[in-house]
């Protein structure tokens, strides 16, 4: 079955199992592991064996580790290389990933591991650094980065950083940017858009949260003028886009 989270996306892959460390509240992939039991989603990193004798067809576009997240710490580095060279097998196929650690992209681009066919995406939520308190409408407040009851992961302007930092390194290979859920940003100046085209994606998408967590969203009217400002120079998916849940 296609993963719909992003529509250029017409297949996924899920070859490596366990759970994410990553812990982030509003994953839809941790809730589905809970509702139906998913056991293999838990635990320490393992080899999905049957998963690697799997084919990709010419034009395919492929999630890969849609329920995880394979650059994950806890991911042993032998069990990326098996990935990828599945992934060099097909050559006409292209695979996106999608993390939120792209510090290790760093390293096997050094290495030359990726194929021509890997598109190196990141989760950046927001380019805020330190916790902040949130009030929106005054009733409600919590504590963004970092917060465990949020997200475990890095700080999403350190990614940002990553991905500017591969922009500049290793021009060879497509980047992407996932902005899902959005979170409260930068509004003094287009600071944020202007840190995402120094990472030069080739596409943007760009969503709120859709299972009410009243994280610490911007305005709808402040996620538009985002999107058009990263419109001038890079194609944006539109995902769920609403009016902030204090709106």
């Amino acid at each position: 079955m296609a993963d719909r989270m992003f529509s250029f996306i017409n297949d996924c892959w899920n070859p490596v199992g366990g759970a994410c460390l990553h812990g982030c509240v509003y994953c839809w992939a941790r809730r589905l592991i809970e509702k139906r039991g998913m056991r293999k989603y838990l635990g320490e990193p393992f080899i999905v064996e049957r998963e690697m004798e799997r084919s990709f067809g010419e034009g395919d576009f492929v999630f890969v580790e849609d329920m995880a997240d394979l650059f994950a710490d806890s991911v042993p580095t032998r069990y990326i290389l098996r990935v990828l060279d599945v992934e060099r097998k097909f050559p006409k196929t292209q695979f996106l990933h999608l993390t939120k650690n792209p510090e290790r992209y760093i390293r096997l681009c050094e290495e030359r591991e990726f194929p021509e066919n890997a598109v190196l995406g990141a989760t950046i939520e927001t380019d805020w650094y330190n916790f902040f308190d949130f009030k929106g409408d005054g009733s409600a407040k919590c504590r963004l980065w970092y917060n465990p009851d949020i997200s475990r992961a890095e700080p999403p302007v350190s990614r940002l950083k990553v991905m500017q930092e591969l922009s500049a390194r290793f021009q060879g290979f497509r980047r992407f940017i996932s902005i899902e859920p959005v979170l409260e940003f930068t509004q003094i100046t287009p600071t944020f858009s202007r840190a995402i085209k120094v990472a030069r994606p080739y596409a943007v998408a760009i969503g709120y949260d859709n299972y009410q967590n009243r994280l610490p969203e911007p305005r709808l009217g402040e996620t538009m003028k985002l999107i058009s400002e990263l419109e001038t120079f890079t194609t944006v998916y539109r995902k769920s886009l609403r009016e902030a849940w204090y709106e």
